[in-house]
């Protein structure tokens, strides 16, 4: 849940290169360590007359193609990032295959590794992707990819739903693309599937900033009538799977013409109770400390968001419940609980729909959550489903994060893009079982 929130964002330019005997072309793919996250980097470098031209991305800031300068010395780089008041100094591994070095910036230092990325040439797959725009209605369009398996159909089909935050199709996160990976292992099994951009990503329309839950669930069923539109689609055997927000979204929208859902760490309680409780278990993972003051403080700015229908008096309010906090952060904080999507979303209650489920026995449901997920509690959501809907598939994961990825302990279950791990196989093969025996 709110991906978007966990990660501290590191500001940075690396730079280009230098000729030297060294080979420093290619593409190279670093991860900064801040805190208990990582931040991706990756450095572009080609041959420009006598030296190098390069480029450096930030994924996770959204920052792509940013020019760089630099300068070599044997086996030695120096980057000046003058842009960010840092720089890099590595030296170049006997191989050419990596750079070790150390990234510097406002006083702090940090180890900093570049892996050359080595492109490998995928086999064929066994099923077609088209290129497709889902009208959403209200002039919104939103850009996706139709996976259609090879052979005679008609298939079973998904609609995957993205969590909270601006997500594209793949709900990128650094290296680790867990809808494509879904996607891909679905459609290899008999299985179609659409996913598509969120709305202000990508190729879909410009989000006006002021959606909700709400907005998204009408664009998620603009995406089911599609799917059951295409061919080769049986549109008896038609439903979601959700991540998150997206789960959420798959439980209120079960009823709405869907054969069956499948929600991964999707919230089974109201807003206001799930952020209490994932507050808490951030703050185990992080080491900070949450007293029963700071608990006491967080209930009443949860209760005000709840509660006041003015946002001019909610913002007053705000102001004096986290007077304590530095102005900046106090301003941060205020601009995110007063958006239209946090004020719904703290009143949003899922009962009711899980309720309307467990009544129309055509709807199957599968719940999946991982225990070392610090976001949207195992315990406290799965149980409320089941209570809900008694007849709903749960399965826990004992290793696996709020990303489907098997992490080593919950201190590092944060850290998705640090994680080397994949959505998890055992909970696909889950939900290739389910999804087939529909």
């Amino acid at each position: 849940m709110m991906i978007r929130r966990w990660f501290l964002i590191l500001m940075a330019a690396v730079a280009g290169m230098a000729a030297d005997a060294a080979d420093f072309c290619g593409e190279w793919s670093g991860k900064l360590s801040v805190g208990v996250a990582s931040l991706k980097v990756v450095l572009h470098v080609e041959k420009q007359g006598d030296g190098y031209a390069c480029t450096f991305d930030s994924p996770m800031q959204g920052a792509y193609g940013i020019p760089c300068s630099a300068t070599v010395q044997g086996d030695s780089l120096t980057v000046d990032i003058a842009p960010a008041d840092a720089d890099y100094k590595g030296v170049i591994s006997a191989d050419d295959a990596a750079i070790e070095g150390v990234f510097s910036q406002m006083g702090q230092s940090l180890p900093l590794t570049f892996h050359r990325v080595v492109k490998v040439t995928e086999a064929p797959k066994p099923y077609k992707e088209t290129e497709v725009m889902v009208d959403a209605g209200g002039g919104v369009q939103l850009a996706g990819t139709f996976s259609l398996p090879q052979g005679d159909g008609p298939f079973p089909a998904v609609v995957l739903l993205t969590g909270s935050g601006a997500q594209d199709r793949d709900e990128t996160i650094g290296d680790y693309k867990p809808f494509a990976q879904i996607a891909d292992s679905l459609a290899c099994h008999g299985i179609a599937v659409l996913r598509c951009d969120d709305r202000g990503v990508g190729g879909s329309s410009i989000a006006s900033g002021y959606e909700t839950t709400a907005d998204f669930a009408a664009d998620a069923l603009a995406m089911l009538r599609a799917l059951k539109s295409y061919s080769g689609v049986d549109s008896t055997r038609v439903g979601y799977i959700g991540h998150s927000e997206g789960g959420l979204i798959a439980i209120l929208n079960a009823t709405k013409g869907a054969r069956f859902i499948v929600t991964l760490a999707a919230p089974g309680v109201k807003g206001k109770d799930l952020l209490m409780k994932q507050n808490e278990k951030v703050a185990q993972v992080t080491g900070a400390e949450l007293t029963e003051d700071k608990k006491e403080m967080l209930e009443a700015v949860f209760t005000a968001v709840e509660t006041e229908e003015s946002e001019s008096m909610l913002t007053r309010q705000l102001k004096l419940l986290l007077a304590e906090l530095p102005l900046n952060v106090r301003n941060a904080q205020i601009e995110a609980f007063t958006t239209p999507w946090y004020r719904f979303f703290v009143r949003l209650d899922p009962t009711e729909a899980l309720k309307a489920i467990a009544k129309d026995k055509k709807v199957a449901m599968l719940a999946l959550n991982g225990e070392m997920d610090a976001q949207v509690d195992a315990d406290q959501n799965l149980s409320a489903i089941k209570a809900q809907v008694p007849q709903a598939q749960i399965r826990r994961y004992p290793t696996l994060n709020h990303m489907f990825q098997p992490c080593e302990s919950i201190a590092k279950s944060l850290d998705y893009v640090g994680n080397p791990n994949p959505f998890s196989p055992e909970a696909i093969t889950e939900i290739i079982h389910f999804i087939k025996g529909i």
